[in-house]
């Protein structure tokens, strides 16, 4: 599917590692930065929601433990979906989040887009 609203269609994107950001620059010449550490919190595949439900539950359960890694924030390779996606991979193997533009623009982390701070990518 092929996006034509300018507000939701990139022109460019830049990962830049050592600043921890990705950075797009929309056809409409609107541009954003999203920290890595963000979009990896907000990985809209199942099992990172999945994780995130799991996560509020164990608030309301405080003996739940794990014992697992946190999740990397360093990305190793990115590709497009079609033309309306961005997949990142990072580098402990994760890649099956799927970034549609139009979430990452409607999450524009910036004051003009969303003047109390970036809201979640997608609803948990």
């Amino acid at each position: 599917m092929l996006t034509t609203n300018p507000e939701t269609r990139p022109q460019d994107i830049t990962i830049d590692r050592t600043a921890g950001v990705m950075k797009i620059l929309w056809l409409d010449g609107h541009t954003s930065e999203f920290p890595l550490r963000w979009l990896r919190a907000n990985c809209p595949c199942a099992t990172c929601r999945e994780e995130r439900r799991a996560a509020a539950l164990a608030v309301a359960d405080p003996l739940r433990l794990t014992a697992a890694p946190p999740p990397s924030t360093e990305v190793t390779g990115a590709e497009f979906v079609g033309q309306y996606a961005i997949r990142l991979t990072w580098s402990d193997g994760h890649a099956t989040g799927i970034f549609p533009f139009a979430a990452l623009r409607a999450s524009c982390p910036c004051p003009a887009c969303n003047p109390e701070g970036a809201p979640p990518l997608v609803m948990d």
